[in-house]
């Protein structure tokens, strides 16, 4: 049975998929109710950020736990992070976001978001979905017929980051895109471990019942969602290990087939890819979602299985 405590876990996602292109979703929520922005940096110690150095055999590979969407006063980032990527011959990103901005992918998107002919927003939600979307569609001025065309998925993330949006956050500020721009810049080669696409296919895949969940969700934020994001974002800054874990994983643990398609799958996928670049390589630099790197299903995890010495930096 799928629990529905998935509501928490949307930074959790956006630590998990590179959803630049969902960013651009149809604004059309202007009515979504006003929530306090993510408190700026405190004075004190500097910021440790959430990175790791794994060695083998001479060869590093840094690994940068990724927020895909960011406030401006997390920048500008430790300066042990950035001395590590000026130091590294390539870049690892779960997608190449250039392909994620091209025209006609932009396109495949809003083919694959919308339903077939026939079938409704309404026809693959249960009663109390309707029930919540309705209310809460009721709050923010939107009729209900204008998003039947949308297949539930698409309908929660778009509510999801335009909360987040509410919140401060931005994908031009995520960690990921900070570094894509770096690499552009110092003409340093960037490795995807997937596409764009077969990120979108991730959850136009998941169950109806999945895609249920995830919607109603959405629309029942509370200050507990709001609360758990920020403290996703605090645990970044600190390096809380323990603190990412328990509130970015928790949730999509109670769905397994969340867990798996969106996090412990695709890991057990990217870790041959990092070894054949820690192999090639001197040094590679690594940024994925941080929800990817921590548990047991984590990329830390596996390569200390497989022989490299990891430490936190």
């Amino acid at each position: 049975m799928i629990c529905t405590r998935l509501r928490s876990s949307w930074l959790a996602l956006a630590a998990t998929l590179t959803l630049t292109v969902f960013a651009s979703a149809p604004a059309r929520a202007q009515g979504l109710a006003s929530v306090a922005r993510p408190p700026a940096a405190q004075s004190g110690p500097p910021a440790r950020g959430f990175m790791w150095k794994a060695e083998r055999a001479g060869r590093q590979v840094w690994l940068v736990g990724s927020l895909h969407l960011l406030t401006a006063d997390f920048y500008p980032l430790p300066d042990v992070i950035e001395q590590a990527f000026a130091k590294s011959n390539v870049l690892m990103e779960e997608i190449d976001m250039a392909d994620a901005s091209d025209p006609q992918f932009q396109a495949m998107v809003i083919s694959k978001a919308l339903n077939p002919q026939g079938v409704t927003l309404a026809s693959q939600l249960s009663r109390e979905t309707i029930a919540a979307v309705t209310a809460w569609l009721a709050k923010v001025g939107i009729p209900f017929e204008s998003l039947q065309v949308m297949k539930p998925w698409m309908v929660a993330i778009t509510v999801q980051t335009l909360g987040l949006k509410q919140l401060g956050f931005d994908e031009n500020l995520g960690i990921d895109k900070h570094f894509a721009d770096a690499a552009k810049r110092a003409n340093k080669p960037l490795e995807p471990f997937e596409t764009a696409l077969e990120q979108i296919n991730f959850l136009d895949g998941l169950s109806a019942k999945t895609q249920d969940a995830m919607l109603r969700e959405s629309v029942e934020s509370n200050e507990k969602e709001q609360a758990e994001i920020k403290t996703i974002a605090a645990a970044w800054r600190a390096g809380d290990v323990a603190t990412m874990e328990r509130v970015a994983l928790a949730d999509m643990k109670d769905s397994p087939e969340v867990y798996e398609t969106l996090l412990a799958g695709r890991n057990r996928r990217w870790i041959p890819k990092i070894e054949v670049c820690s192999r090639a390589n001197a040094s590679c630099f690594v940024v994925v979602g941080a929800a990817h790197l921590v548990g047991p299903d984590g990329l830390l995890a596996q390569l200390k299985q497989r022989g490299f010495t990891v430490t936190q930096q």
